[in-house]
């Protein structure tokens, strides 16, 4: 035990900060100061980052399509990768500095399927993250049903 300090002495911690009253004139009410929870990457960049993901997982589910054999699941990524097409346009539209990025379109390599979709599903879980960091529902919401589909994919093999 270190000298000086009695036992039950608690150690010393730094204060917390605490966001500063939001002022309101009389007549109106509060606005909500988003000031404590806003970002400090700019917006271009932003959407230049989720633009980046989302091509990314383009670009491995259009390898995903290239390696499938079953024409239902050919049906499927093919609706997905309209979807993701969709969203990039979007995003893009919303940022010139995003529209930059291009989706570029692999080949499968001759990998296997399996490990194909687990790459496509660990790129919509990074994508998930990045679009609920940023509030991006949409976007969110289209990594989450592609998550969903490379899970159900990879279980359907491994029991085939």
């Amino acid at each position: 035990m270190p000298r000086g300090r009695p036992m039950y002495e608690q150690p010393k911690t730094l204060p917390a900060y605490r966001r500063a009253p939001t002022r309101v004139q009389s007549g109106q009410t509060p606005v909500h100061n988003s000031s404590a929870h806003s970002s400090t990457v700019p917006a271009p960049q932003r959407d230049t980052r989720l633009v980046g993901h989302l091509a990314a997982l383009r670009s491995a589910t259009e390898a995903v399509r290239q390696a499938a054999e079953d024409r239902a699941q050919q049906a499927e990524l093919d609706a997905a990768l309209k979807q993701i097409g969709t969203r990039i346009h979007e995003v893009s539209a919303v940022s010139d500095r995003a529209a930059g990025v291009l989706p570029s379109v692999p080949s499968a390599g001759g990998r296997p399927l399996r490990e194909l979709h687990q790459q496509a599903h660990a790129l919509a879980g990074r994508l998930l993250v990045v679009a609920a960091a940023q509030q991006d529902t949409a976007t969110a919401m289209l990594a989450c049903r592609r998550m969903d589909a490379h899970a159900t994919a990879l279980s359907t093999l491994a029991v085939g």
